[in-house]
């Protein structure tokens, strides 16, 4: 995603207009906080009305959005996507990916990140074309058996990951590309498992290049796309080979619901998509999956077996090599403390930062090669 300057005062408006919306404030609430009349937000709103740079700072603060953002285009996903919601109703999550697309650019732009971008080659047409696919993208990030770890999986195929209390958007998760990688949010508020095969899923848009995705349930399967995302991710963090052998080994024919347990746990899905795929892999039957889904284990399960649950994508988590290069600008004065700290996403508070150095005068030339 490159950044494209606005050229005219009304696409300006536009965007003065799409963040009021989506803070819920009329263009008197606006116009109060501004200290302005209402008829002037409706102008600068309109076109009419240009913005100095005074006025442009606290809009900055009263909508909560980079004066940067004002002034240069939205990526292309984002306009396409906001022009099929009905009444061009504005998409909470939608500034979400903004904000996260500019972070990566960003540090991509400094030379502090290089992405490894991956996709998976063929078409995706059906349930047996998403298991291959799940295959070679294991295969590809080099993951054999569990897939723990899914943040820096991801960050392996050039997509940076982010859990996030999302307990205001309304999504499970969301996806979009930009040139060279991609960028991702996981609702950290959900539990583990489940944060699990939502990134599983978002890195099945990613890896199978898709554009854009904001999801309201991933397990819902709205559309057939999304039917097919979901086989991918269940494949992916369930592989067909490696959970027959478990529950070969578990003995699970006799005892499957002991078997599932463990499977669930090692493989930190949740105990619904654990018995789903065991029923696709044809490892129960229709009516043991429905009798599974319905006596959940409980903690005494997990005690008497000596089993941890194990915990990932705790919110809130940012990529690591992303960190990485975030610590690297500041401590080459490419970054302040103050901008480090809103790229890490509250892993960090100010107390984390060390005083900076001198900044050498060269770099305020421009001509010192950071990378």
């Amino acid at each position: 995603m490159r950044l494209i300057s606005l050229e005219s005062w009304e696409a300006v408006g536009s965007k003065v207009a799409s963040a009021r919306r989506l803070l819920g404030l009329s263009q008197q609430d606006l116009a109060d906080q501004l200290e302005l009349d209402r008829t002037a937000v409706s102008r600068i709103e309109s076109g009419q009305r240009g913005i100095d740079s005074l006025e442009l700072s606290r809009l900055s603060r009263v909508l909560q959005r980079p004066i940067d953002w004002f002034l240069t285009a939205s990526p292309a996903a984002i306009v396409s996507r906001r022009s099929e919601v009905i009444e061009r109703r504005d998409l909470p999550v939608d500034a979400l990916l903004e904000s996260l697309a500019r972070d990566v650019e960003l540090l991509v732009e400094l030379g502090f990140l290089v992405p490894t971008f991956q996709r998976v080659e063929g078409p995706v047409g059906d349930v047996q074309q998403a298991e291959a696919a799940a295959a070679e993208a294991r295969r590809k990030l080099g993951c054999d058996g569990p897939a723990w770890d899914l943040v820096r999986l991801g960050e392996k195929a050039g997509l940076y990951a982010f859990s996030l209390g999302l307990e205001r958007q309304g999504v499970e998760g969301c996806y979009m590309a930009l040139e060279g990688a991609g960028v991702a949010a996981v609702n950290g508020i959900a539990e583990s498992g489940r944060r699990r095969f939502t990134l599983a899923h978002e890195l099945g848009h990613h890896l199978l290049a898709d554009e854009y995705s904001a999801d309201w349930d991933v397990g819902a399967g709205v559309s057939e796309r999304e039917r097919l995302i979901n086989a991918f991710a269940v494949h992916f963090l369930l592989p067909r080979a490696d959970v027959s052998r478990r529950w070969e080994a578990l003995a699970g024919a006799a005892d499957p619901r002991n078997a599932a347990i463990h499977i669930g746990v090692e493989f930190g899905v949740s105990w619904s998509a654990t018995c789903s795929q065991l029923r696709n892999l044809q490892l129960i039957s229709p009516a043991e999956r429905e009798e599974l889904i319905g006596h959940p284990p409980g903690w005494i399960d997990y005690v008497e077996r000596e089993l941890a649950v194990r915990e990932d994508l705790s919110p809130p988590q940012v990529p690591p090599g992303y960190a990485a290069a975030v610590a690297k600008a500041f401590r080459k004065n490419q970054l302040g403390a103050s901008r480090a700290m809103e790229l890490m996403r509250g892993t960090l508070d100010a107390d984390d930062f060390p005083s900076q150095g001198k900044v050498p005068l060269d770099a305020l030339r421009g001509e010192v090669d950071w990378s």
